[in-house]
Protein backbone atom coordinates (compact mmCIF):
# COMPACT_ATOMS: atom_id res chain seq x y z
CA UNK A 1 0.00 0.00 0.00
CA UNK A 2 2.64 2.31 1.38
CA UNK A 3 4.81 1.04 -2.21
CA UNK A 4 1.98 1.79 -4.53
CA UNK A 5 1.04 5.25 -3.11
CA UNK A 6 4.88 6.33 -3.78
CA UNK A 7 5.05 4.44 -6.73
CA UNK A 8 1.91 5.89 -8.26
CA UNK A 9 2.62 9.39 -8.11
CA UNK A 10 6.42 8.91 -8.92
CA UNK A 11 5.91 6.57 -12.11
CA UNK A 12 3.11 4.87 -13.46
CA UNK A 13 5.05 2.20 -15.24
CA UNK A 14 6.46 1.10 -12.04
CA UNK A 15 3.22 1.44 -10.41
CA UNK A 16 1.41 -0.82 -13.01
CA UNK A 17 3.94 -3.44 -12.36
CA UNK A 18 4.28 -2.82 -8.95
CA UNK A 19 0.72 -4.77 -8.91
CA UNK A 20 1.19 -6.80 -11.08
CA UNK A 21 3.76 -8.48 -8.55
CA UNK A 22 0.72 -7.92 -5.77
CA UNK A 23 -1.66 -9.52 -7.80
CA UNK A 24 0.87 -13.05 -8.07
CA UNK A 25 1.94 -12.58 -4.86
CA UNK A 26 -1.36 -12.89 -3.54
CA UNK A 27 -2.04 -15.91 -6.17
CA UNK A 28 0.59 -17.38 -4.57
CA UNK A 29 -1.18 -16.92 -1.17
CA UNK A 30 -4.28 -18.30 -2.31
CA UNK A 31 -6.28 -15.74 -2.04
CA UNK A 32 -6.00 -16.64 1.78
CA UNK A 33 -5.97 -13.63 3.85
CA UNK A 34 -4.47 -15.18 7.08
CA UNK A 35 -1.57 -16.32 4.87
CA UNK A 36 -1.20 -12.78 3.73
CA UNK A 37 -1.34 -10.98 7.52
CA UNK A 38 0.82 -13.95 8.85
CA UNK A 39 3.83 -13.69 5.84
CA UNK A 40 3.25 -10.45 4.42
CA UNK A 41 1.79 -7.50 6.97
CA UNK A 42 3.38 -8.51 10.26
CA UNK A 43 6.80 -7.81 8.38
CA UNK A 44 6.11 -4.69 7.55
CA UNK A 45 8.20 -2.09 10.07
CA UNK A 46 4.91 -0.37 11.12
CA UNK A 47 2.95 0.73 13.60
CA UNK A 48 -0.68 -1.42 14.64
CA UNK A 49 -2.79 1.61 12.55
CA UNK A 50 -0.62 1.43 9.59
CA UNK A 51 -0.33 -2.42 9.86
CA UNK A 52 -4.08 -2.12 9.93
CA UNK A 53 -4.52 0.09 7.09
CA UNK A 54 -2.22 -2.26 4.86
CA UNK A 55 -3.95 -5.69 6.03
CA UNK A 56 -7.19 -3.44 4.90
CA UNK A 57 -5.56 -2.83 1.41
CA UNK A 58 -4.72 -6.53 0.95
CA UNK A 59 -8.03 -8.02 2.03
CA UNK A 60 -9.81 -4.88 -0.75
CA UNK A 61 -7.57 -6.40 -3.22
CA UNK A 62 -8.22 -10.03 -2.28
CA UNK A 63 -12.27 -9.51 -2.69
CA UNK A 64 -11.60 -7.45 -5.86
CA UNK A 65 -9.22 -10.50 -7.49
CA UNK A 66 -12.22 -12.35 -6.29
CA UNK A 67 -15.48 -10.39 -7.54
CA UNK A 68 -13.63 -9.75 -10.81
CA UNK A 69 -12.15 -13.39 -11.24
CA UNK A 70 -9.07 -13.29 -11.83
CA UNK A 71 -7.93 -15.54 -9.27
CA UNK A 72 -5.96 -17.25 -11.62
CA UNK A 73 -4.80 -15.12 -14.22
CA UNK A 74 -5.40 -11.61 -15.52
CA UNK A 75 -4.96 -7.72 -14.05
CA UNK A 76 -7.49 -6.14 -12.19
CA UNK A 77 -9.76 -4.00 -14.18
CA UNK A 78 -8.59 -0.45 -12.76
CA UNK A 79 -5.21 -1.40 -13.93
CA UNK A 80 -6.30 -2.20 -17.17
CA UNK A 81 -8.25 1.16 -17.56
CA UNK A 82 -5.39 2.77 -16.57
CA UNK A 83 -2.59 0.95 -19.24
CA UNK A 84 -5.21 2.18 -21.62
CA UNK A 85 -5.48 5.39 -20.58
CA UNK A 86 -1.71 5.44 -20.57
CA UNK A 87 -1.78 4.39 -24.08
CA UNK A 88 -4.02 6.66 -24.82
CA UNK A 89 -1.44 9.14 -24.01
CA UNK A 90 1.29 7.82 -25.77
CA UNK A 91 -0.93 7.66 -29.33
CA UNK A 92 -1.41 11.50 -28.21
CA UNK A 93 1.72 12.30 -27.86
CA UNK A 94 3.02 10.34 -31.27
CA UNK A 95 0.18 11.93 -33.25
CA UNK A 96 0.72 15.57 -32.07
CA UNK A 97 4.58 15.17 -31.76
CA UNK A 98 4.49 17.84 -28.62
CA UNK A 99 7.47 16.30 -27.34
CA UNK A 100 10.60 15.65 -29.90
CA UNK A 101 12.36 13.28 -27.87
CA UNK A 102 9.54 11.26 -26.74
CA UNK A 103 8.94 10.88 -30.41
CA UNK A 104 12.56 9.72 -30.95
CA UNK A 105 12.75 7.36 -28.29
CA UNK A 106 9.72 5.77 -28.94
CA UNK A 107 11.12 5.14 -32.80
CA UNK A 108 14.14 3.57 -31.57
CA UNK A 109 11.21 0.73 -29.76
CA UNK A 110 8.70 0.73 -32.10
CA UNK A 111 10.22 -2.67 -34.30
CA UNK A 112 10.50 -4.25 -30.90
CA UNK A 113 6.97 -3.61 -30.13
CA UNK A 114 5.77 -4.94 -33.51
CA UNK A 115 8.06 -8.14 -32.85
CA UNK A 116 5.74 -8.21 -29.22
CA UNK A 117 2.50 -8.08 -31.29
CA UNK A 118 3.42 -11.03 -32.82
CA UNK A 119 4.39 -12.94 -29.87
CA UNK A 120 1.19 -11.55 -28.01
CA UNK A 121 -1.08 -11.04 -29.70
CA UNK A 122 -4.18 -10.57 -27.11
CA UNK A 123 -2.05 -7.75 -25.97
CA UNK A 124 -4.33 -4.71 -25.67
CA UNK A 125 -1.60 -2.08 -27.10
CA UNK A 126 1.61 -0.88 -27.24
CA UNK A 127 1.65 0.01 -23.48
CA UNK A 128 0.30 -3.37 -22.47
CA UNK A 129 2.82 -4.78 -24.51
CA UNK A 130 5.58 -3.25 -23.00
CA UNK A 131 4.42 -3.48 -19.65
CA UNK A 132 4.01 -7.17 -20.09
CA UNK A 133 7.55 -7.87 -21.50
CA UNK A 134 9.19 -6.23 -18.25
CA UNK A 135 7.21 -7.85 -16.55
CA UNK A 136 8.23 -11.05 -18.30
CA UNK A 137 11.50 -9.97 -17.89
CA UNK A 138 11.39 -9.62 -14.10
CA UNK A 139 10.04 -12.89 -13.57
CA UNK A 140 12.66 -14.74 -15.16
CA UNK A 141 15.23 -12.35 -13.26
CA UNK A 142 13.65 -13.18 -10.28
CA UNK A 143 13.13 -17.34 -11.02
CA UNK A 144 17.03 -17.14 -12.29
CA UNK A 145 16.97 -18.14 -15.40
CA UNK A 146 19.21 -17.46 -18.44
CA UNK A 147 18.33 -14.32 -20.26
CA UNK A 148 19.70 -13.76 -23.41
CA UNK A 149 21.97 -10.23 -24.53
CA UNK A 150 19.46 -9.35 -26.81
CA UNK A 151 16.19 -9.57 -24.54
CA UNK A 152 18.68 -7.62 -21.78
CA UNK A 153 19.16 -4.95 -24.62
CA UNK A 154 15.38 -5.30 -25.78
CA UNK A 155 14.18 -5.13 -22.01
CA UNK A 156 16.57 -1.70 -21.88
CA UNK A 157 15.40 0.20 -24.82
CA UNK A 158 11.54 -0.61 -23.64
CA UNK A 159 12.60 0.00 -19.85
CA UNK A 160 14.25 3.62 -21.46
CA UNK A 161 10.81 4.07 -23.48
CA UNK A 162 8.21 3.51 -20.43
CA UNK A 163 10.79 5.59 -18.27
CA UNK A 164 9.79 8.59 -20.92
CA UNK A 165 6.26 8.10 -21.00
CA UNK A 166 6.11 7.46 -17.40
CA UNK A 167 7.47 10.88 -17.02
CA UNK A 168 5.12 12.94 -19.31
CA UNK A 169 2.37 11.15 -18.13
CA UNK A 170 2.92 12.75 -14.19
CA UNK A 171 3.63 16.03 -15.96
CA UNK A 172 0.33 15.73 -17.81
CA UNK A 173 -1.25 14.56 -14.56
CA UNK A 174 0.58 17.42 -12.51
CA UNK A 175 -0.76 20.49 -14.82
CA UNK A 176 2.89 20.64 -15.61
CA UNK A 177 2.16 19.25 -19.54
CA UNK A 178 -0.61 19.58 -21.72
CA UNK A 179 -0.80 19.22 -25.69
Amino acid sequence: MLVAKQKRKENIAEYILYLYQIEDMIRAFKLDMELIEERLVANYKADDKTKAAITDWYANLVLMMDKEQIREKGHFQFLDNLVSDVNDFHLKLMETSKDGMYVQTYKTVAGLVSELKEKNPEAKNDVDLGITAVYGFLLLKMQQKDISIDTLEAIKRISKWLGDLSKLYRDFENGDFDF
